[in-house]
């Protein structure tokens, strides 16, 4: 009866252990939590918080709980890239940075399934409505390319700025940047692959490459899997939706291994949040240090499983990372 009771024991453990596996994103209030592929920065001058999104969209808050509210579009007259797919103007993944004593931020302009995709980069002195000039295009990718110009990360390393890009196509690369972060430092680029995921399905996308103070290491995040317009009832086979990934290296230029030693650019990749609970399909990260907390802090979107409205009630998510064990876990 003892060994009974403690087999129960042990199961239990276990089940609450996997139901514990992932935290909850933090409660968030305020009217505009809404949003997809969230670039998230803190500006030290206005005490705001910034989460950026795809299609446009600028929330902003006081705190990291909120209230978070809506102020418009980063380029609310549309963008000067339009690529020839569609003839519009539709900014998705954006990634800001404060670079050469200005906010940087990086767009691209695609369709889904295509190719024909344009990343462009927009200034600001303070990242305030009406303040961003686009400049236009970085880099493009056209159909039978072996990369897919989507999804930009910058990063600084020794005083070169690099792009990392891609691709929904499997493949992840990065490319030096002029001085400026306005342009490729030579022409045509000169691209390094980082992450190819050969198992189905193949998309891996939104890298982020990020180093946390506390370490040595630099760490690629991406998202891989099913990302958009979930119909309820029909959804994809449970794990192929969207869910992220890290590996590491000691630079950001890699190359980048998993937790197994696997490198990323062989399917590699450790898995550090997945759907979960109420969460489903969390993917589209950023990271930052919050200077508020002295904490690292991750945001990415989610849907509500149990109110799966395609891509309109995409949500923000945001936890703090401890990098304490060498790598990202995400906590309450």
């Amino acid at each position: 009866m003892a060994s009974l009771l403690q087999l129960l024991l042990s199961l239990l453990a276990l089940a609450t252990g996997l139901v514990s596996a992932f935290p909850q994103p933090f409660k968030l209030t305020g009217p505009a939590t809404f949003t997809h592929d969230p670039a998230i920065i803190y500006n030290p001058k206005s005490d705001f918080y910034y989460v950026f999104s795809t299609h446009g969209g600028v929330s902003r808050s006081h705190e990291l709980l909120g209230p978070w509210e809506a102020i418009g579009q980063y380029l609310p007259t549309g963008c000067s890239i339009i690529t020839s797919n569609g003839g519009h103007c539709d900014l998705w993944a954006p990634d800001v940075h404060f670079i050469n004593g200005q906010y940087t931020l990086y767009y691209a302009n695609s369709a889904f399934g295509t190719q024909d995709s344009v990343i462009g980069v927009a200034t600001s002195p303070t990242m305030e409505y009406g303040s961003w000039t686009d400049h236009g295009a970085v880099f493009s990718s056209t159909a039978g390319d072996r990369f897919n110009a989507i999804d930009a990360n910058l990063i600084s390393f020794n005083g070169t700025l690099l792009l990392t890009f891609g691709s929904f196509f499997a493949d992840i690369f990065q490319f030096p940047l002029a001085p400026s972060g306005l342009a490729p430092l030579t022409n045509p680029p000169v691209l390094t692959p980082l992450a190819f995921n050969s198992t189905p399905p193949q998309s891996e996308e939104g890298a982020f490459v990020y180093k946390p103070n506390s370490q040595d290491w630099y760490y690629l995040f991406y998202s891989s899997g099913v990302c958009c317009a979930f119909v309820a009832g029909s959804l994809p086979a449970p794990g192929d939706e969207y869910k992220l990934f890290v590996g590491r290296s000691r630079s950001p230029m890699g190359p980048f291994v998993d937790k197994n030693g696997t490198p990323l650019t062989q399917t590699g990749g450790t898995e550090i949040l997945a759907s979960h609970d109420n969460i489903y399909a969390p993917g589209g990260v950023s990271l930052m240090w919050d200077p508020k907390s002295r904490r690292d802090v991750i945001a990415y979107h989610w849907r509500p499983l149990n109110n799966i409205q395609g891509d309109s009630n995409s949500m923000l998510g945001l936890n703090f990372v401890d990098f304490s064990s060498g790598w990202p876990v995400l906590v309450d």
